[in-house]
């Protein structure tokens, strides 16, 4: 998957379009045969410079989800200017392929381990949502860590009762 992303990245950046699936070498055809939930994180420097991801499978296949949200990553995600072709090589990837999503009780939030499982919460009325990656910073010690990350995200206070909250496992893939 590492690879298929920077070969996106790289296509992109040179010729200012989206690449197609014929502009990609994918040797694993099994990634056109099935869907994924899939988080691109790219990194400048230790530094997150963009990342993009969706909730749940949107594309038919893993090669097309890893397009969507590696463009997205590029040049839409708010946070960042859109990549330049000077910051090419210097950017190192990680995807998130979630393998298993669990909604948590009341309370059960406090049974997470922040180095080990991702937080991902939705606003019941579904005005809000925000995601922590797992071991993703160093401010994340322990599961009390969540709720502070959590307000900033979201630009309010953090009220479990107004969210779903969701722990979620994933496959990691990176060349950091």
């Amino acid at each position: 998957m590492i690879e298929i992303v920077k070969q996106i990245i790289d296509f992109y950046l040179k010729n200012a379009k989206e690449p197609t699936l014929a502009d990609i070498k994918i040797e694993d055809k099994t990634l056109l045969e099935r869907q994924a939930n899939l988080f691109v994180t790219m990194y400048k420097n230790g530094e997150v410079r963009g990342s993009a991801w969706n909730v749940k499978e949107l594309e038919q296949n893993v090669v097309l989800e890893l397009l969507k949200n590696t463009l997205s990553a590029l040049t839409k995600d708010s946070r960042f200017d859109p990549v330049k072709l000077s910051e090419a090589g210097e950017l190192r990837v990680r995807v998130d392929e979630i393998i298993n999503r669990t909604v948590l009780s009341a309370g059960e939030i406090k049974k997470l381990d922040p180095l080990k499982h991702w937080v991902l919460v939705i606003k019941k009325d579904y005005s809000k949502l925000a995601v922590i990656l797992p071991n993703i910073s160093w401010r994340l010690m322990n599961w009390e860590d969540f709720y502070g990350v959590l307000d900033k995200k979201l630009g309010e206070k953090f009220k479990e009762d107004d969210y779903i909250v969701y722990s979620i496992e994933t496959k990691i893939y990176n060349d950091l």
